[in-house]
């Protein structure tokens, strides 16, 4: 019966005795970890201000996909030709509202961008929240899987 409550306090306790991290230094790998993603964020909005499409290929997965406003699938290749080719072009973006939620080697993150944008000539600027999911893989975080939606003008 001990060794159940051990066994018990182990799995129920993230932290302490049991833990395989000392005490206060999980918090601060999470910590890091969402700082290098809020990095990559901003990287990634940087690449595409630039048109830079090696600085964004760097970011995304090979199986990363994106679902767009109105439900269109966007795949890696398919994105980086439309950057190359010049159809996508991003004057400016703004992060807002970021937040990272960490689970092991992947995370979701976040928040609001607003941005100045064309793609083939027709206005896309406007504020959207986005969800982009990252893995960890070769010591790298990538994004595997992107949603955005378009926020109304009168919120």
């Amino acid at each position: 019966m001990k060794l159940l409550w051990v066994i018990l306090t182990c799995l129920l306790t993230a932290r302490g005795l049991c833990a395989d991290e000392p005490p206060g230094s999980s918090a601060t790998r999470v910590n890091s970890i969402q700082d290098t993603l809020i990095q990559i964020e901003h990287d990634w909005g940087n690449a595409l201000r630039k048109a830079d499409v090696a600085a964004w290929s760097r970011c995304l997965d090979d199986d990363w996909v994106l679902t767009t406003s109105d439900g269109m699938l966007v795949t890696k290749p398919m994105a980086l030709a439309d950057l190359k080719e010049g159809a996508l072009r991003i004057e400016s973006f703004r992060l807002d509202d970021v937040k990272v939620r960490v689970y092991g080697d992947t995370a979701v993150v976040s928040g609001l961008i607003t941005e100045k944008s064309k793609f083939r000539d027709k206005d896309t600027s406007g504020v959207r929240r986005f969800t982009d999911v990252f893995v960890k893989r070769d010591g790298r975080w990538q994004a595997v899987a992107s949603h955005e939606s378009d926020v109304s003008a009168s919120k």
